[in-house]
């Protein structure tokens, strides 16, 4: 049998990264608020549909999206 003397760990969030402990409620008006800003123009939709790798580059549709 062995056993482990070395102090157990405990998973803490990145350095520099802030961690918001939200409510339900508070997490879906949160993403209703995201939903609006990328929903304000035909611009800002493309962006983040090409962050999410849903488009290329060019603004078609990525490889596993295409039928």
């Amino acid at each position: 049998m062995t056993t482990n003397t070395s102090p157990s760990k405990v998973a803490s969030p990145p350095r520099g990264k802030s961690v918001v402990i939200m409510t339900p409620d508070e997490r879906i008006a949160d993403m209703q608020a995201f939903g609006g800003e990328i929903r304000k123009s035909q611009k800002t939709a493309q962006e983040f549909l090409i962050r999410a790798g849903i488009l290329n580059k060019k603004g078609q549709l990525a490889k596993p999206y295409r039928g």
